[in-house]
């Protein structure tokens, strides 16, 4: 994993990002994007009013019309606004972990993909050249040195937002609150609602199949990142809380952050009946960390290990967004064959 990448997820569980939305007046019932086809917006737009808090400063963000030209520097703030039929406003993203979900690959390919400078950055001047009314992703990547600051953004317009749902103590309901503050900020609340529909009846099924599962009985899991001479793990924050959704119970849940590095002894402590492992486009191949845990001789009696029981997740499935319910049935699968 890159330093800047992994500086990244450690940052997770320190994000905030307070949104308190309040409504008055009505927006136009169309916007034009250049470039891009004429998109039905929602008559019942609101005027929208949230802190933006990234640890650093507070900036107060007012938004009076819905976006036109959105940038998204997150694969999972990218599949959030094609979720909610927003490609033909979209006009910049990047930092994609994962391949695209198949459904979106058709919206997605019409988007331009910023080039990465060093370090997993943006060109702060690619940046500006779109002209952008919004943009949103990873806390670390709105900067001063990629799309200036959060404040420098207001003053000229630009809307900052980050996710609730990057904050360590956040859990998939953080994550429906998202998905409706961007319905809001988007005039598209009735989309934003279909959307959490549908993540909240995939997940209920799944709840349903648990009922019957004792908590003593639930299986021990761990989500293995990277790491040879320490392990970064899955805490707290989404991430555990998907795992505990699919029935499963994290080793490291009591941990204060959403990754952090442990000791491989306090594994073979632990001993999980289940390690995933996670896959993400700017990291190590999948294959080479899944060889280096089933040849770690320190590892060899660990349940997991001994019975084959190592299996992929994607890190954008970990990541706040509409794949958090699919993810929930996928490892559910896995915990009870």
């Amino acid at each position: 994993m890159s330093k800047k990448l992994r500086g990244i997820i450690l940052g997770l569980a320190v994000i905030t990002a307070t949104t308190a939305f309040v409504g008055c007046g009505a927006a136009d019932n169309k916007t034009e994007g250049e470039g891009t086809t004429q998109t039905e917006q929602s008559s019942e737009f609101k005027e929208v009013s949230y802190t933006y808090d990234d640890g650093k400063e507070k900036v107060d963000v007012k938004v009076t019309k819905a976006p036109k030209k959105a940038v998204t520097l997150s694969q999972f703030m990218t599949e959030m606004l094609l979720a909610l039929d927003l490609g033909d406003r979209m006009v910049g993203t990047a930092l994609l972990d994962n391949p695209i979900l198949p459904e979106f690959k058709e919206a997605y390919d019409k988007i331009p993909v910023l080039e990465m400078t060093e370090g997993h950055n943006i060109s702060k001047e690619a940046f500006t050249a779109l002209e952008p009314d919004f943009v949103s992703g990873w806390e670390m990547s709105i900067t001063n040195e990629t799309t200036g600051t959060p404040s420098e953004l207001v003053k000229e317009g630009v809307v900052p937002f980050v996710a609730k749902s990057l904050d360590g103590s956040s859990t998939v309901e953080t994550v429906y609150e998202d998905i409706a503050s961007l319905g809001d900020i988007f005039g598209v609340p009735d989309k934003a609602d279909e959307v959490i529909k549908k993540m909240k009846d995939e997940i209920s099924k799944i709840q349903e199949s648990l009922k019957s599962v004792k908590e003593e009985d639930k299986v021990k899991v761990m989500v293995y990142d990277s790491g040879e001479k320490e392990a970064m793990v899955v805490g707290a924050g989404l991430p555990n809380n998907l795992i505990n959704l699919a029935g499963g119970k994290n080793i490291y849940g009591d941990l204060k952050k959403s990754y952090e590095m442990v000791s491989f002894e306090s594994i073979v402590e632990k001993n999980p009946d289940v390690i995933l492992v996670t896959d993400f486009l700017a990291g190590d191949p999948v294959e080479k960390k899944i060889e280096f845990l089933k040849n770690n001789s320190a590892l060899k009696d660990v349940n997991a290990i001994k019975n084959n029981n190592i299996h992929v997740v994607a890190l954008a499935d970990l990541s706040p967004g509409v794949r958090n319910s699919k993810v929930i049935s996928e490892m559910n699968k896995i915990f009870y064959k």
